[in-house]
């Protein structure tokens, strides 16, 4: 009886470790649903601005809204790349793509944002 709640146990931990995974995927384009939880609420409930909570393959960050700081999300997104050496290329923005460069490279990052935090990929 006891090995048959050990069983149960193990297969419910793999079953939310496989739905938290999807989650992460289908939600923020992050295969590691930790890194995804710890980065959102570190922005939600610490003074922390942005993080950046996945490098590869696509790297993937959030930041907090303007509700909750003093500054906008794309202006974290501003000072993070700025910090990296690219500055932003307004003339060829489409939408939420945004585009960066520091003279020899440029980056394309999808921005998109909501009512408690924002998110940045890069494609």
């Amino acid at each position: 009886m006891k090995r048959k709640g050990i069983i149960i146990t193990i297969i419910m931990c793999i079953l939310i470790l496989v739905s938290a995974t999807i989650f992460s995927i289908a939600k923020f384009n992050v295969w590691n649903p930790f890194s995804s939880c710890f980065g959102m609420l570190e922005i939600l409930f610490t003074d922390k601005e942005y993080t950046i909570v996945q490098n590869n393959p696509n790297r993937v960050g959030f930041s907090k809204t303007a509700d909750t700081s003093d500054k906008s999300s794309g202006q974290y997104l501003d000072e993070y790349m700025e910090n990296r050496g690219f500055y932003f290329i307004s003339e060829e923005q489409m939408g939420g793509m945004l585009v960066y460069s520091n003279g020899s490279e440029k980056e394309y990052i999808l921005f998109s944002t909501n009512k408690y935090y924002s998110k940045w990929e890069w494609q």
